[in-house]
């Protein structure tokens, strides 16, 4: 077998093509050395990962390995849409997602869709169903975009998965985004919220000042602060209070304004390496409620409009890009993977545009 497997899954070519394989070693009931080897359930790599997770603990604690279930008369497009959910979907492919996106799943699963398609087999989900659950959303008064989204994102593994043999059409338009332009707290409102003492102001200079999201900010450590080197390292991010890597997947290194070196320093003082920075007095670090309640709870105090902590990042792009930036330079200190994520979020504010019909009236 080579090199140790720890993951349990391996790519190999078979007909010219890429397959994952689960492949790893456990010790049997009786006491031997046993080796299991199967193609994954699912051909992507966080499925097929998930599932050899799932063998190799059931391998360790019972000494048996699940065995591919037998093949039943029934056609697997007879399932229903609640079968599947709870069956295969929930073993295969929910494991793959951030804690934080696995719960807002779950969340939109109850709110509507799973008593809305419930009892329908997948074979029989059609364009019509979906149309009928759109106009029942908008009724409602929701965005049809989050729902919608998620549905086909069921009904897309349930292709994967063997369990659908095409994804049905989708009515247009209903996937797309609001054209509302995004807006980003003024200079001055970033001034005024930087007030903000002990760690809340700490957590707000770093999304201000550095681009950080709120997972990233409550999961800096002191070790990620470079003050020789000028810069901050994004390294995690805290998703249902578990650290992860960022969003994008990857470490990014954002260079130190002075503003912000100040507040790291202060903050900082006394705190071992391994330590977080933005921690209530206790040491426990703010769950990602009481960020925004707090955050909220300074804005009503110095009576500014209810931002969301997000928009402090929104400001931090925006501004690079007005002072002139380039786009692949606000890219890579975003974190973003694509420049086209990074060019929907560097949008024109409100006063970008009043600014710029000011200049027009002023000839």
């Amino acid at each position: 077998m080579g090199a140790k497997n720890v993951t349990g899954v391996r790519r190999v070519i078979r007909g010219g093509k890429p397959r994952l394989v689960i492949d790893f070693r456990y010790t049997n009931k009786e006491g031997v050395r046993t080796r299991f080897k199967r193609d994954a359930g699912v051909q992507s790599l966080a499925a097929a990962q998930a599932e050899a997770k799932r063998l190799m603990a059931r391998a360790t604690e019972t000494g048996e390995v699940e065995q591919p279930p037998a093949p039943a008369e029934a056609s697997p497009l007879a399932v229903t849409f609640e079968e599947f959910v709870v069956g295969p979907f929930e073993r295969l492919f929910m494991p793959s997602y951030r804690l934080a996106t696995a719960t807002r799943y779950r969340g939109l699963l109850r709110q509507s869709i799973m008593a809305r398609f419930r009892s329908l087999r997948l074979d029989r989900i059609n364009i019509g169903h979906i149309r009928e659950y759109a106009a029942e959303i908008q009724r409602r008064g929701h965005q049809t975009k989050p729902f919608i989204a998620y549905l086909r994102t069921i009904l897309r593994a349930a292709v994967d998965s063997g369990h659908l043999d095409k994804l049905p059409d989708f009515p247009a338009g209903l996937m797309r985004s609001s054209h509302k332009l995004p807006d980003a707290p003024s200079s001055t409102e970033v001034e005024a919220m930087l007030t903000a003492s002990g760690w809340l102001g700490v957590a707000i200079a770093l999304a201000a000042l550095a681009g950080m999201r709120c997972g990233e900010v409550r999961a800096i450590e002191v070790r990620d602060v470079d003050f020789e080197g000028g810069r901050v390292l994004v390294r995690r991010a805290l998703s249902e209070d578990v650290s992860l890597t960022t969003k994008s997947g990857r470490e990014r290194v954002v260079p130190l304004v002075p503003e912000l070196e100040a507040r790291l320093r202060e903050a900082m003082k006394g705190k071992l390496p391994r330590a977080r920075i933005v921690v209530w007095p206790d040491g426990v670090t703010p769950r990602r409620q009481e960020v925004l309640y707090q955050f909220w709870k300074h804005l009503k105090k110095r009576s500014l409009r209810r931002w969301s902590f997000h928009s402090l990042r929104h400001h931090f792009i925006s501004e690079l890009v007005r002072r002139g930036a380039s786009p692949e330079a606000v890219r890579v200190l975003a974190g973003h993977s694509k420049l086209e994520m990074t060019q929907r979020y560097a949008h024109a504010t409100a006063a970008d545009l009043r600014l710029a019909m000011d200049k027009l009236a002023a000839r």
